[in-house]
């Protein structure tokens, strides 16, 4: 009787899952590198014997062309390690701005406009010329005096 583990081990062997074992290769590449550029990557494939590395943001560019021998060397120690890595093994390494982003965690209940609470009272005096003008400063003080009531 086959148990689950050897039933998940032959579906990822298949064609059509080979993505995921590839997948699990590039997590595990991820995971090696320090915390500054696991946050600056957005994702990595290979590609024609090419290491494509995709950032979050283009300011991280300069930073990871610098660092490209720590690149290869973890990489070259993640195929030694692992060896259904071996796929990963790469000629050059490419590394380029990406306009897709992770997405941001649904947990985060920050909110981004902040809300100010009401900072005038409606006190003012209302002018004795014009009637409509009067009408209209009137107007403003309700609203002015009812925007303050609902935020307290």
């Amino acid at each position: 009787m086959k148990t689950a583990q050897m039933l998940l081990a032959s579906l990822v062997d298949t064609h059509r899952f080979r993505p995921l074992s590839q997948h699990h290769c590039y997590r595990k590449f991820l995971e090696l590198l320090p915390p500054r550029f696991q946050e600056a990557i957005a994702f990595v494939t290979v590609k024609n014997r090419q290491l494509m590395v995709a950032l979050s943001h283009p300011g991280y560019k300069m930073e990871l062309n610098y660092n490209q021998d720590l690149l290869k060397s973890l990489l070259s120690s993640l195929i030694a390690q692992s060896p259904e890595c071996a796929f990963m093994a790469a000629d050059r390494i490419v590394i380029f701005a990406s306009k897709y982003h992770p997405m941001p965690n649904e947990d985060s209940t920050d909110e981004t406009v902040p809300r100010y609470a009401e900072a005038a009272v409606g006190e003012f005096r209302l002018p004795d010329a014009d009637p409509r003008l009067r009408e209209s400063f009137q107007k403003i003080r309700q609203l002015i005096r009812r925007h303050r009531e609902e935020h307290e």
